[in-house]
């Protein structure tokens, strides 16, 4: 299951309390009905038939209200109180990664640009247009200015990049590679289906390019990896810059004649001090849904 349908399964209801961190507000689900859950269930037939797959008409309302269900997904809802519905009746998770993309925007752009962008890699300029930080995010060009984050001179509406960028700037991590190859279940606090993304992640790679090694380093190179030799001996190793000071490194086994191709993904141990790493992680799983993209 891809990363960012495990977050959107763990909603939770969110409460704008200054002591929350910004991935459990990402994670958190808003998700609010602009009416009373009482009216929602009055819309229902109200019969608990469970065709909807929830046992009940009542907690069919509260699902709901709380965005996990729409309401036309009761497959007998009067078309009248379909169209009696708001265009727009909540605000979905997209939405809600986007507020915490501008809150996280705010943060990054009150950061000192030029400290920032020597803690991270990042290369600062400044003319009389303002201060930017020039960054690279999986091979493409990002310019981090005092607007937000702007893409081929234009302003990124992409929320998940926004997210990932912003965390990454206003962190400023400034901590040296230390060479210690982990997985991401390695750092502290990780959830389970972070690791199991990265089960699901490998197995990718491993399938698509199953007894097509140069396949692999053809592709390695698209996507400019650099072939690296590390603690892991491999039939090829290929680092890959996510980010500046976030160095990805593939692991990838030929298929014999007794096993399939194998992978394994590692991160410097470094990484959690640069980025969030249920953001990380979600990053990895765009590097990966590229690279096995032929």
């Amino acid at each position: 299951m891809a990363l960012a349908q495990a977050v959107e399964e763990k909603i939770i209801q969110f409460s704008p309390s200054p002591g929350r961190s910004h991935r459990e507000k990402a994670r958190a689900g808003v998700n609010y009905y602009k009416k009373p859950m009482i009216e929602i269930y009055k819309k229902l037939p109200r019969t608990n038939c469970g065709k909807c797959g929830v046992p009940t008409c009542m907690a069919f309302a509260l699902k709901v209200k709380n965005a996990q269900l729409n309401i036309r997904d009761c497959p007998f809802i009067a078309r009248e109180n379909m169209e009696s519905v708001p265009g727009k009746t909540t605000i979905t998770m997209d939405d809600n990664y986007e507020r915490v993309s501008n809150e996280l925007e705010v943060a990054a752009k009150h950061t000192n640009f030029k400290e920032a962008a020597s803690a991270i890699g990042g290369c600062f300029e400044s003319n009389n247009d303002g201060e930017m930080i020039r960054l690279v995010m999986l091979n493409k060009p990002y310019e981090m200015r005092k607007e937000g984050l702007f893409e081929n001179d234009a302003y990124c509406h992409d929320s998940w990049s926004k997210i990932i960028m912003y965390d990454y700037i206003r962190r400023k991590g400034n901590k040296p590679l230390t060479g210690d190859w982990v997985t991401l279940g390695h750092f502290p606090n990780t959830a389970s289906h972070v690791k199991a993304f990265q089960r699901s992640a490998e197995d990718k790679i491993a399938i698509t390019f199953n007894m097509n090694i140069n396949g692999l380093k053809v592709r390695c190179k698209e996507l400019g990896g650099v072939e690296a030799q590390g603690k892991m001996k491999a039939d090829h190793v290929c680092r890959f810059d996510l980010l500046p000071r976030i160095p990805l490194y593939l692991c990838f086994w030929e298929a014999d004649e007794e096993f399939p191709a194998s992978c394994k993904l590692f991160l410097d141990s470094s990484a959690e001090a640069y980025i969030d790493i249920e953001y990380l992680a979600y990053l990895v799983e765009r590097f990966v849904e590229v690279f096995v993209k032929l």
